[in-house]
């Protein structure tokens, strides 16, 4: 197998991998059930905006303080978590794959 087609071949799976990760869809925990957030392509919030609708942080309570998690938040870092490291590999993955066509390809690699 000479360079060139290995350098293609690499491109290719991390090209994969990231276009892969960019569309499993992105989850979090939340009152021990998981809350769906879309994936990295597409976010989708109404799931996180329906658990946030369900808490008791809105209801006053007389000299206490309910600790309140905003699922959209969470589910706006998690989506954008996964696009921080998924974009870039996809990118890399065409940048190696674009690459393999000015690699020299008369040498072989044992």
């Amino acid at each position: 197998m000479n360079a060139r087609r290995l350098v293609l071949i690499a491109g290719a799976i991390l090209l994969v991998a990231g276009v892969i990760a960019l569309l499993v869809p992105v989850s979090i925990t939340g009152n021990g059930k998981s809350i769906g957030c879309g994936n990295a392509v597409a976010a989708d919030t109404s799931q996180a905006e329906s658990a946030n609708g369900q808490t008791v942080a809105d209801v006053p309570i007389l000299n206490q303080i309910v600790p309140h998690t905003d699922y959209v938040a969470e589910c706006q870092h998690a989506v954008s978590s996964r696009r921080s490291w998924s974009i870039p590999l996809a990118g890399i993955g065409v940048l190696v794959g674009a690459g393999s066509f000015v690699a020299p390809g008369s040498g072989t690699v044992s």
